[in-house]
């Protein structure tokens, strides 16, 4: 699992918007959807839903935000203490 895809699903979560999180990265919003979409294979299923107002989480998507973000926190704890 990429680090830098774990949190760009996080941050989309966070904003519930592809292109709030694309204008916050200085990029299109289609190079982030492609990024979420790839990240979305690697998971085996949808994690949003796109609608008209952005994006919503699904089933496997709340469940995988939670173990992520606790997974995100403890590698990030784990850098640290290393360094």
């Amino acid at each position: 699992m990429n680090l830098a895809s774990v949190r760009l699903f996080l941050e989309v979560t966070e904003a519930k918007s592809l292109s709030k999180v694309a204008a916050r990265r200085q990029t299109v919003s289609s190079h982030v959807s492609r990024q979420i979409t790839d990240f979305e294979g690697e998971c085996g299923g949808r994690l949003f839903r796109r609608t008209g107002r952005g994006v919503e989480l699904t089933e496997l998507g709340e469940r995988a935000a939670a173990r992520l973000r606790i997974w995100l926190q403890e590698t990030e704890q784990l850098a640290q203490d290393l360094r």
